[in-house]
């Protein structure tokens, strides 16, 4: 069977993704053609497939189409068409019309009336159309319909569809307009496709919505649409009435996909990749588990997609019989049932008379204050500070715990060539940056206003000018303030990733790239394991520094370390505070810095060995904690997206950015919250049960307010004069100064012992805002 040439209408994400490598793998398919409005899009293509004609239209690929006077065949008989949703209406009747076959992506319709007359046109036209919805053809589907029979008639199907999505397409898919819909048009007709398919495996009816609610998230993104939602559909059958219970998000957290179907004989379970049954015959009881062969597998199905559509082109084509894929044919109807289903769901969302939901009752009843412990003391900790004991209790030089922590800190870090060094604390490792990068009187250096003050007072010890910044959304320093914050006496950008958020620092970079001579510094003190698209925060610029106190993620009880890729700037940092050994050991004897080895500048920044040792056992476990710490994170947002009044942190895990989570930050919405509830009486009532590690974090606010920073002359006169002043004021800070008043955070566990308290911190929250909700 010779291939049947195809042609590709729209070259975004989902057709490099989806379609052109299995288009380019089959023998039955061939392609010749492509038009996108985008020329970079065109180019890109090109270099992938040199003889694949594009263009910038539609008008101009149908008329290079035309039937050859010389054989009266087409170059195509067929396209894939994957556009914003909004486009179809305009490039489906123009392709039906003249007579091409068409696969398009979802939705079927922008409503049942689009839909008709896509239909309407196919069998005018004697062409085939067929929406692109891959889980109806690969085997994952077929198993689970011939599996049903097992579990007897359905009474409930129970379906979970979460991925992450960051970037909605540039815009529309974040307009309704343009969308048709938000999270459900998106993501949901899948779900619904597949449940629809699933009930009326046995007997066949069109169903009911009986509850519909959708979630508006990310309205501060400009979004009008919906990003999760939660439905309801009702089946009625002839034999019974099965109801269905749909969760769609598009939040951006873990990708989740789960359907359970209930029947009066057992339970079917499809996690996405395999196939659970369980159910009772006259004789014991049965268990059945399958691994479909392409259930997982995504670009399997794809291709059984494209296979089936070939065999319905082709045998229109050719006149033959359809063959083994009249399914094409059955899922016309269908998609009718599936596009009235969602415009109903949209038509009675949010419009149900307001149920009483019974206050939740807890899980436990357990009140007792719920405290972190960390570090967690166990034998082996307790074995290193043994060991480390026995050893030294203090090094002079580079070695020992000292030189094992700062090699594996660089490992870590993807850093093996820069230089590593530990430090009595974060502050004083900030302060020795700040010494080693040259601040003087009078230079200006920007920090973000929103941060731990220990972040720029080391850096008043030099008699600079601080420049404060505003924040983001997420309570990290704005690229755009820094911009217009900047002058010819700026001489360095200091920024905190707060919480452990990473601050944007691609967009950061991009700014500092106009100034190559301002020095770009990070305070890390948050943020161990955190990345920004990929890469380790700490890295991005000139050097950065991090905190081992405490509560700190990788801690020693007390230290600092600091990491930069100058030598300069190292051996500063260690004439700094690490006179003698030291300093002989790393400083060469040809650098103008080597004559000052023996004493330094005087001061002493040498870490405890005994607080390195813990660090290090700490450091070694950070990928576990930073994963439990991740999937805790997603458990949480993911179970608390249903409070109104919450802002959740939100990441663009497609990046590859992680935050660090030191701690888990909720923005408390006071105008979407019941009335008499505050932030304060929030927190209160999550203290009164137990949650005494919720807090609102009063020590860290905003920095231009504190005397030190505004009255730097009445504390230190000998590098402040009288006329000082500070030039910021509340003005300048609208984002920081509402993430202030807002925000609400509790820490995040590190290990798997940490589940029973995630879930207790859920489980509060809950209770706690649904009691509100109720009254």
């Amino acid at each position: 069977m010779a291939p049947i040439g195809i042609g590709i209408v729209g070259l975004g994400q989902r057709t490099f993704k989806k379609a052109l490598d299995t288009i380019n793998e089959s023998r039955c398919w061939q392609l010749v053609a492509a038009t996108d409005p985008l020329e970079s899009q065109r180019v890109y293509l090109i270099t992938l497939y040199p003889s694949v004609r594009t263009s910038a239209g539609l008008q101009e690929m149908l008329e290079w189409n035309k039937r050859d006077d010389r054989d009266g065949l087409r170059r195509f008989e067929a396209v894939y068409v994957a556009v914003p949703h909004h486009c179809y209406a305009d490039i489906l009747p123009h392709l039906l019309s003249n007579g091409i076959h068409v696969l398009k992506e979802k939705p079927a319709g922008m409503n049942p009336e689009e839909l008709l007359l896509y239909q309407n046109l196919t069998d005018s036209n004697s062409v085939v159309l067929t929406t692109a919805s891959q889980r109806r053809y690969g085997s994952a589907m077929a198993q689970m319909k011939s599996c049903i029979v097992h579990i007897g008639p359905i009474s409930s199907i129970e379906a979970k569809l979460k991925l992450c999505i960051s970037n909605l397409g540039e815009g529309w898919r974040a307009q309704s307009s343009l969308a048709g819909g938000g999270a459900m048009a998106d993501v949901g007709w899948h779900l619904l496709d597949m449940i629809i398919e699933l009930a009326n495996s046995i007997n066949e009816c069109t169903p009911t919505v009986d509850y519909s609610r959708l979630f508006y998230v990310r309205t501060s993104h400009g979004h009008d649409c919906e990003d999760s939602a939660d439905i309801v559909l009702g089946f009625h059958h002839t034999t019974n009435r099965m109801t269905a219970h749909l969760n769609i998000s598009r939040i951006g957290h873990q990708p989740t996909e789960e359907v359970i179907i209930t029947g009066e004989n057992g339970v079917l379970v499809f996690n996405g990749s395999e196939i659970f049954v369980h159910f009772e015959p006259r004789v014991g009881k049965e268990h059945l588990y399958y691994k479909p062969s392409d259930a997982s597998d995504y670009q399997t199905d794809i291709a059984m997609m494209f296979a089936g559509f070939h065999d319905h082109v082709h045998s229109v084509v050719s006149g033959s019989s359809p063959g083994s894929h009249q399914g094409y044919t059955a899922y016309r109807s269908q998609d009718m049932v599936v596009t009235r289903t969602l415009q109903a769901v949209y038509q009675h969302a949010n419009k149900q008379e307001p149920r009483k939901q019974p206050v939740i009752q807890s899980t436990s009843p357990d009140m007792r204050p719920l405290t972190t412990e960390w570090p967690i003391i166990d034998n082996a900790l307790e074995k290193m500070v043994s060991d480390q004991l026995h050893k030294d209790i203090s090094i002079y030089g580079n070695g020992g715990v000292f030189h094992e922590f700062e090699t594996e800190f660089k490992g870590y870090h993807d850093a093996a060539s820069s230089y590593a060094l530990l430090h009595n604390s974060g502050t004083n490792a900030l302060h020795a940056l700040y010494f080693a990068a040259g601040f003087m009187p009078g230079d200006e250096v920007i920090f973000p206003v929103y941060t731990f003050h220990a972040t720029c007072s080391p850096a008043m010890h030099f008699g600079i000018k601080p420049v404060f910044c505003d924040a983001t959304e997420n309570g990290t320093i704005s690229a755009s303030v820094i911009a217009n914050a900047i002058t010819t006496k700026t001489k360095a950008v200091v920024v905190t990733h707060m919480w452990g958020t990473p601050c944007d620092m691609a967009a950061i970079r991009s700014v500092l790239m106009k100034w190559p001579g301002i020095l770009l510094l990070e305070d890390c003190s948050h943020a161990h394991g955190a990345k920004h698209k990929g890469q380790h925060v700490g890295t991005f610029g000139d050097g950065a520094a991090w905190s081992l106190q405490g509560q700190k993620i990788v801690t020693g009880g007390e230290g600092g370390n600091t990491l930069t890729k100058h030598a300069d700037i190292h051996y500063r940092m260690l004439v700094l505070g690490h006179y003698n050994k030291r300093c002989k050991l790393e400083i060469p004897a040809d650098h103008h810095l080597c004559q000052f080895a023996l004493t330094g500048v005087g001061l002493k920044n040498r870490a405890h060995p005994l607080a390195i040792a813990i660090a290090l056992n700490q450091l070694r476990q950070l990928p576990d904690f930073h994963a439990w710490k991740m999937k805790f994170t997603v458990q949480i947002a993911h179970r608390l997206i249903t409070i109104p009044f919450l802002g959740l942190p939100a990441w663009d895990v497609e990046s590859g950015t992680e935050p660090g989570w030191y701690a888990f930050t909720m923005r408390f919405k006071a105008p979407k919250a019941p009335q008499g509830l505050t932030r304060e009486v929030f927190v209160q009532q999550l203290h009164s049960k137990g949650l005494i590690d919720v807090d609102i974090a009063r020590s860290t606010g905003l920095l231009h307010r504190e005397p030190l920073f505004n009255k730097a002359q009445d504390l230190l006169p000998h590098l402040y004069s009288e006329d000082y002043t500070l030039q910021n004021n509340d003005k300048s800070f609208h984002e920081a100064q509402a993430f202030f008043e807002e925000v609400i955070k509790f820490p995040v566990y590190a290990t798997a012992n940490g589940q029973a308290a995630t879930d207790r911190y859920v489980q509060t929250i809950l209770e706690v805002a649904a009691n509100w909700t109720t009254k």
